[in-house]
């Protein structure tokens, strides 16, 4: 911390010595804090001064536990977030593919800033960052803000989507930016996908903005949501999040699952508690569902044997030929 050298920021300063290093288990004596106003920030106040200070920052409406209420010492009653709070959201961090690495270590040092030293000492031995399970494209939080201000402004946007080539590095899928028409951003799968239109196109599509490079936004207006047929009302984020599982495009159908009972948390998981769920006998149930044909067609292969398409037919023969070309694919 730079030396202030006075004592016009001496409430501040006292403030932030009690966020820094106060907690109901470590209250600080006056005397406490005295001595970091001096090392911290070379500033010199009596006992008076303190307590004087301290009131003064309660009257401004910080919950600070005074001598007067704690005879141990002065504390930080509450602040914008408890330490299981901050702990969630740094494990949320740690945990999202979709942020940089270089990012996501800034943001969990910003997110421990807003609690004591105590904390900050507890999560060096609680977490450890990989940095291989994190995203590495640097343009992310960019593309993020440039699509943000363009669905507010109900602008098109312009960008190279890429695909990941086996040397671990973004390649175009096309030699064209790709100009779309964005709607919405949802997080779900563990990563963040713009909802867009292309071109004229009758239909919405989807793009991982971890992919997304040297993006613009445009002059010219979006074409509103509206106009897309089924978006007539508009766009239900997380209903659509919800029926489009893994977030692959088309048009969303009544399908009927028949599973293993014992995946009732994985039906759960995947599609939401909307999902109807019926018994029909001891080890099987019957899954009714609204969502995209695509998606619902890799949750029924990843679960195999413990999960059958009864209806639509055309999922249920995709299905069907799925598995034959695996079978092929394994005969010797």
């Amino acid at each position: 911390m730079p030396f202030v050298g006075g004592k016009k920021a001496l409430p501040l300063c006292i403030l932030q010595i009690l966020k820094d290093y106060s907690d109901p288990c470590h209250p600080l004596t006056y005397k406490d804090i005295i001595r970091k106003l001096q090392q911290e920030y070379g500033i010199e106040a009596a006992r008076k001064a303190v307590g004087q200070n301290i009131s003064l920052l309660c009257e401004m409406g910080y919950d600070i536990s005074t001598y007067e209420e704690n005879r141990e010492g002065a504390y930080l009653a509450s602040r914008e977030f408890d330490d299981m709070e901050l702990r969630v959201l740094i494990d949320s961090v740690l945990i999202s593919k979709y942020i940089p690495a270089s990012n996501a270590k800034h943001l969990v040092e910003k997110l421990e800033a807003l609690s004591n030293i105590q904390f900050r000492g507890r999560m060096k031995h609680l977490y450890t960052f990989h940095e291989g399970r994190h995203q590495r494209n640097r343009e992310f939080f960019f593309s993020l803000s440039v699509i943000d201000e363009a669905i507010a402004l109900s602008r098109q946007v312009a960008f190279f989507y890429n695909q990941m080539s086996t040397d671990k590095t973004l390649t175009p899928v096309r030699k064209a930016k790709d100009v779309v028409h964005p709607y919405a951003i949802v997080c779900t799968n563990g990563q963040y996908y713009l909802i867009a239109s292309f071109r004229k196109y009758d239909h919405l599509i989807h793009y991982r903005l971890d992919r997304i490079t040297q993006i613009e936004m445009r002059d010219k207006p979006a074409r509103t949501i509206t106009e897309i047929p089924g978006c007539e009302s508009g766009l239900n984020i997380a209903q659509y999040a919800a029926e489009h599982n893994l977030m692959f495009g088309g048009k969303t159908e009544q399908i009927v699952l028949k599973m293993n009972k014992r995946l009732a948390g994985v039906v759960i998981d995947a599609f939401g508690y909307d999902v109807k769920v019926r018994d029909l006998d001891d080890d099987y149930m019957e899954v009714r569902l609204k969502a995209a044909i695509e998606g619902v067609r890799f949750f029924a292969l990843q679960y195999g044997p413990n999960c059958e398409v009864l209806e639509p037919h055309e999922l249920r023969e995709l299905v069907k030929a799925d598995i034959a070309e695996m079978v092929r694919k394994y005969e010797v």
